[in-house]
């Protein structure tokens, strides 16, 4: 366990995790039932990172996740969370610092707990735990500071 001084070295620190939000929908359960129950389902996942400033030094950073489970054009399964995080921050860190902070290395530390309670959401609805596939938050951010870049040269 770090000390306190040792503890005021890191650029930042996690408070708080929670749920913000988690909804589990199973409309067409029996369906594993039926003779469309032996086909293999199609699961799409998204990932949303949002980033929420509450005054200089204190983030709230939300991961949205939702999984939906298909077979053919009837929905098996959809879960949704939305998971956050509450970071406090040293006093007056380089943007260049505070944003890979706030969209790389606090989403990689969320998401061991995002996973399972996904995974766990799904058991407790009929189904194989669904083990989310872990995610490159690194790359993530890089693209997405590209792709911002690259608008703002076609705008001039």
């Amino acid at each position: 366990m770090p000390t306190d001084q040792e503890q005021s070295q890191y650029p930042f620190r996690i408070n708080d995790q929670y749920v913000k939000d988690l909804s589990f929908e199973n409309p067409n359960y029996l369906m594993k039932y039926s003779d469309d129950g032996d086909k293999q389902p199609e699961v799409g996942v998204g990932l949303e990172n949002n980033v929420a400033k509450i005054d200089d030094e204190h983030y709230e950073v939300t991961l949205k996740v939702s999984a939906k489970s298909t077979i053919g054009d009837k929905s098996v399964f959809l879960v949704e969370l939305s998971y956050a995080a509450l970071i406090t921050v040293a006093p007056n860190l380089e943007q260049d610092i505070l944003e890979p902070i706030l969209m790389v290395h606090c989403p990689f530390l969320m998401f061991p707990f995002i996973r399972e309670i996904v995974a766990s959401v799904t058991s407790s609805g009929g189904f194989p735990p669904l083990r989310l596939e872990p995610i490159d938050f690194a790359s993530l951010y890089m693209s997405k500071k590209k792709e911002i870049a690259e608008s703002k040269n076609n705008i001039n």
